[in-house]
């Protein structure tokens, strides 16, 4: 397994504890990896209030989303040949004593090594029979498969490469009797369920403990208040990565709203300024190159002749353009590396930024039909997914067409 030093263990402040009524964790590096990022997490507000691109506001949790986001990062920089999965989405048999089935990713296949579905809503799901644990870890990170010996939903046969299932609670945060029976049978048995507890720091030990980090990179808030810090993220890779991993510092602020980057067209021009301005420095910049037209007030127009998406802002500028062509294209690799679907792209209902992970990477954080869920993307593919929301918000029949769907059935 991957070789930790005692910097990337943590500065032992938070407390990740295993609950005795269950199985320890495999191995003893297994709780080096995940301490820094509990830490990290843990710093982060319990709930997190957002505002969704069609104006109604509800709740997240924050600090699973972060640790979520974490994982993910160092699937994506591993290509997810890597011994920890955030939230695989299994497929529950109605026999108890049945093998769950994890969902593998739909845009990779027929590769029977492919990684897990990442999107809350695979396909061939059934409404009531879909878990998702907080963490698997597999015995061999070569074998992408992240369950127990059993076929996969094309039938192809797979190894037990299952070690443990993970759940990690937070405080405030229980295992329901019926979590706790289907985490077991993913698992196989209890001996190979572990339920681990985040203890936070006593106030006065966080106060006192000496953080030492990098310059870092403020963003301007809409509201005039001087911002926090930008605080370092522990994303491992394969190589030590070039710069530095952050997590964006609207995390920091609990009585901050959070808008949602991806808007209905109706949004107030201040709200689309506050949704970018919650954002570090550096990522705002990536955005201006990649998404001008979240930086201004305006609308998206096709171009009944080419078919080209136009934005246009109040002064009758044409900001960006995209092309039938390149939607077409970044809509490809959108669903490679997220596994979206046309009625899932149609759902988002709030995109946020999460973490800056290094090489260009985003973290960011989607609500699909009130399930959230990260994905790992580049800065261009941010901007593409955010402007299809936009765009399906105005004209989804037409949208849908464009990507290959039946403008017919998804539009109703």
């Amino acid at each position: 397994m991957t070789t930790l030093t005692p910097k990337m263990a943590g500065n032992g402040v938070t407390r990740l504890e295993e609950d005795l009524q269950y199985a320890k964790l495999p191995t003893s590096e297994d709780k080096p990896y995940l301490q820094p990022k509990a830490e990290v997490a843990i710093r982060t507000p319990d709930v997190r209030l957002a505002v969704s691109k069609s104006g109604k506001t509800f709740t997240i949790n924050a600090r699973q989303v972060v640790m979520s986001a974490e994982i993910r990062g160092d699937e994506r920089h591993h290509e997810y040949l890597w011994y920890y999965k955030a939230e695989v989405s299994f497929d529950m048999p109605l026999d108890p004593k049945g093998v769950p089935k994890p969902f593998l990713s739909s845009s990779e296949r027929p590769d029977p090594n492919r990684r897990h579905s990442l999107t809350p809503f695979p396909k061939g799901m059934r409404t009531g029979f879909l878990r998702r644990p907080d963490l698997i870890i597999v015995k061999n990170k070569s074998r992408r498969w992240p369950g127990r010996a059993t076929t996969d939903h094309d039938g192809v046969a797979h190894g037990d490469n299952l070690h443990r299932v993970v759940e990690v609670k937070f405080p405030g945060d229980t295992l329901s009797i019926k979590q706790e029976e289907a985490y077991k049978q993913i698992a196989g048995g209890a001996d190979r369920f572990t339920l681990l507890h985040v203890i936070p720091p006593r106030e006065k030990q966080r106060q006192a403990e000496p953080v030492k980090q990098p310059a870092p990179i403020f963003a301007p808030r809409a509201d005039g208040i001087p911002r926090g810090e930008n605080r370092r993220v522990p994303i491992y890779g394969p190589k030590p990565l070039p710069d530095p991993a952050f997590y964006e510092v609207w995390l920091d602020d609990a009585k901050q709203l959070v808008y949602s980057l991806a808007e209905d067209g109706k949004a107030l021009a201040k709200d689309l300024r506050q949704a970018v301005g919650q954002l570090s420095a550096k990522v705002q910049t990536e955005l201006k190159q990649n998404a001008p037209w979240l930086f201004t007030a305006g609308h998206w127009l096709q171009d009944r002749a080419s078919g080209a998406w136009n934005f246009v802002n109040e002064q009758g500028q044409r900001i960006a353009s995209w092309t039938t062509a390149q939607l077409q294209a970044a809509w490809k690799e959108i669903q490679r590396y997220t596994d979206l679907t046309l009625d899932t792209l149609r759902q988002i209902d709030w995109t946020q930024v999460l973490l800056d992970i290094g090489q260009g990477l985003l973290a960011v954080a989607v609500v699909i039909a009130g399930a959230i869920v990260v994905f790992v993307l580049g800065g261009w593919l941010v901007a593409a997914l955010t402007a299809l929301v936009e765009m399906g918000a105005i004209a989804w029949a037409a949208v849908a067409t464009m990507l290959g769907g039946s403008a017919l059935a998804t539009a109703s």
